[in-house]
């Protein structure tokens, strides 16, 4: 067994143990990812990879070839990572995941190696592009668009100013989100964030992860949502799949107001772990 800190060049013999995606980030550069491998009879059977933030680390993905798991690999990887943490004083890794398909397995192995894994039960909205835009229009939120920016036009200094913001709104890290495909946008007035709208690609449909104004901004919701919708028509079919994340009030009587009730329920998974001595992470 050898644990091996992967570069990109060796990707290529890793990516079927990493998520394409993840893959694609890092070939890229578009965030600060890092993997370590997992070798057992001089073959690869498995590997983990993080993202390295000021405030916290964030677990992307582990993953073990089903016949040798049980056989404390991921555990293996999970003390690499913890001691990497320590080495640079990292206090806390989090990772988010939707428990499904193989990822059911995965709450009783992070509890195991000393996450505290929280399940929340969350409203999802499932409807498409072209639904979302033809009842914007019925409320004339094409309108105006106002001071409405997309994230990846901002300055550096209003970047920063709304990760910080974003982070201690809801604890996650703004950088995924700056790209211009699907974009995401940003309410800002005087350098205070006023209204966001998070946008997400996933293998079928978009997913929106976040909506939210000021309340004394309650108006601008409707063409926050307007100007993003505006945008994903310019790269996707009106049948493409909107799956609305409703984790405010704000964004549940939206889609109430827009496209009625709301029929569909996720199970979000959120862990957070903190460095702990090898002899604890394998204790079994």
């Amino acid at each position: 067994m050898e644990i091996l800190q992967l570069k990109q060049e060796s990707l290529s013999e890793w990516s079927k143990f990493i998520p394409k995606e993840l893959v694609e980030e890092w070939m890229y550069g578009r965030h600060p990812l890092y993997a370590a491998g997992i070798t057992f009879q001089d073959e690869p059977q498995g590997a983990l990879c993080w993202e390295e933030n000021e405030k916290e680390w964030v677990l992307r993905s582990i993953y073990i070839h089903p016949e040798y798991r049980r056989m404390r690999l991921g555990s293996e990887l999970v003390v690499y990572l913890s001691d990497r943490m320590k080495e640079k004083n990292c206090r806390q890794l989090t990772v988010s995941y939707e428990p499904e398909g193989e990822r059911v397995t995965l709450t009783p192995f992070l509890d195991h190696c000393g996450f505290l894994v929280e399940s929340m039960d969350i409203p999802v909205g499932v409807t498409t592009l072209g639904q979302v835009i033809a009842s914007l229009k019925e409320h004339n939120a094409f309108q105006k668009k106002g001071r409405i920016r997309r994230l990846d036009e901002l300055s550096n200094r209003e970047r920063y100013l709304c990760s910080e913001w974003l982070f201690h709104q809801i604890g996650e890290d703004l950088r995924p989100y700056v790209k211009d495909h699907p974009s995401s946008f940003v309410l800002m007035k005087e350098d205070e964030v006023n209204g966001i709208l998070l946008l997400n690609e996933l293998n079928d449909s978009i997913s929106l992860d976040y909506c939210w104004v000021k309340q004394e901004s309650a108006a601008s919701l409707l063409s926050l949502l307007a100007v993003g919708a505006d945008e994903l028509y310019k790269h996707y079919p009106e049948n493409k799949q909107i799956e609305m994340i409703l984790a405010t009030d704000q964004a549940k009587k939206l889609y109430s107001r827009l496209l009625g009730e709301v029929s569909e329920q996720m199970i979000l998974c959120k862990g957070y772990f903190e460095p702990l001595p090898r002899e604890l992470i394998l204790w079994v």
